[in-house]
């Protein structure tokens, strides 16, 4: 078949961007023909429908008006808002031609570019184009969706979010959402977690990422404790800082907060308090992301992969309080380094019955309403960073501990399975 993988972007290092690439392959190596539509790219090509981005101009003013306050009449955003979807429509018309199928990832269930969601309902209506909806977030997990501004916005996000058609099978990426999609729309899904390719080379320092360090100031002997995760708020990467905070008081060496995850435009309030927090902590924070792209590659400056960074660290944190699954996560077990965990809803539904063996901060956080943060019981945050520190002086326990991950990460969320799973949800498509 020739298949289009579609999203507001491609080739980041966002979660979903990530996972496109994993679908990409296995689509890839079963003989299909795949190929990305998104709003912009990064380090990937395809065919590119500016529109679809959720940074569009348009796109963020509906945003704005449809969850924040309207700044016109119901009539006029409504109409703003059609001759948009109807833009999207005609470049999808004209743009996209002879395809089998469409695997649209987010774009009916976040809520961020609602107009892309209408504009792409109809388009495979009229088309009588198969659709797989993967579906990673869903808006009524997002805080920032629950105000909608007016009825035309509810209706949106009623009838399109996600649609409900015989053309489209839904896949969700845990069994919380599955749950709760069949609860709230009536709609059915098959569960696809989140995977990673466990046969490719280890991640290892080599000529190119030698001078990482270097390039981050940080000294060859120094403890590297990295957060890999995007810098948005639900990340809870407060709770990081403050646990290594604690670390730092129990090891010997110097330690270094290394964030590799890029500010989202949204997020600029929130990035803005974690700047301000790395200050006032008693280690160096190494905001990494102006180094880092989803690939290797050298022209006016040098840059690095998000897979470099876990090759100089020494220890990954990943203390979200939301996630769909939880990419970094995998990655960590790949990269067979010790992570901290803060158990976020689906890691106990999901994750956690598979048998990892990682270090938690536990499942409860409180609101610090001064700082507008998140916080961690300090007892926990000091009985972690002691449980790490022994862990991290017992080479032979830490060795077995991140082998025995790696070895169930492979069995359970590796490309193999998500090729059997693939295979399943096309004989389903195709009855």
């Amino acid at each position: 078949m020739k298949i289009a993988l579609v999203h507001f972007r491609a080739g980041f290092t966002d979660g979903v961007s990530l996972e496109m690439e994993k679908w990409k392959k296995v689509l890839e190596e079963m003989g299909h023909e795949v190929i990305y539509v998104a709003g912009e790219f990064d380090q990937a090509e395809g065919i590119e429908i500016p529109p679809l981005s959720m940074n569009d101009a348009t796109n963020l003013w509906i945003h704005k008006n449809a969850f924040e306050k309207l700044s016109v009449d119901e009539r006029t955003f409504q109409e703003s808002f059609e001759a948009y979807a109807e833009k999207i429509e005609a470049e999808l018309r004209e743009k996209l031609s002879k395809l089998d199928l469409l695997i649209v990832n987010n774009i009916f269930s976040l809520g961020f570019n609602l107009a892309a969601a209408v504009a792409l309902a109809r388009f495979v209506r009229e088309k009588n184009l198969k659709v797989i909806a993967h579906n990673h977030d869903f808006y009524w997990e997002r805080e920032r969706y629950s105000t909608p501004q007016c009825d035309y916005v509810k209706r949106i996000l009623e009838e399109y979010f996600p649609p409900k058609d015989e053309l489209i099978l839904h896949v969700t990426i845990n069994r919380l959402a599955q749950e709760e999609l069949r609860r709230r729309k009536n709609i059915d899904s098959v569960v696809v977690p989140n995977v990673f390719d466990f046969n490719q080379p280890a991640w290892r320092i080599d000529e190119y990422n030698e001078d990482l360090r270097s390039a981050l100031g940080i000294p060859e002997n120094d403890l590297v404790v990295l957060h890999a995760t995007r810098i948005v708020p639900r990340k809870a990467i407060e709770i990081a800082m403050d646990f290594v905070a604690c670390l730092g008081e129990k090891v010997e060496k110097k330690v270094h907060f290394v964030l590799a995850g890029f500010p989202e435009t949204e997020s600029h309030e929130y990035y803005r308090k974690i700047v301000k927090k790395a200050e006032s902590m008693p280690y160096e924070t190494h905001f990494a992301f102006e180094k880092v792209r989803s690939e290797r590659f050298v022209n006016d400056r040098k840059y690095y992969s998000l897979w470099d960074m876990y090759a100089i660290c020494d220890v990954i944190t990943y203390t979200s309080l939301l996630e769909g699954w939880g990419n970094q996560l995998i990655e960590a077990v790949f990269a067979k380094k010790p992570l901290v965990v803060f158990e976020y809803p689906v890691y106990k539904s999901d994750i956690a019955p598979l048998g990892f063996e990682f270090i938690s901060l536990g499942d409860t956080a409180h609101y610090d309403e001064n700082e507008g943060l998140y916080r961690v019981d300090v007892q926990r945050l000091d009985d972690a960073a002691q449980k790490l520190k022994e862990l991290l002086c017992d080479a032979k326990r830490l060795s077995e501990i991140v082998e025995k991950n790696f070895q169930i990460g492979r069995t359970y969320l590796s490309l193999e399975t998500l090729k059997l799973l693939l295979e399943n949800i096309l004989r389903q498509i195709d009855r």
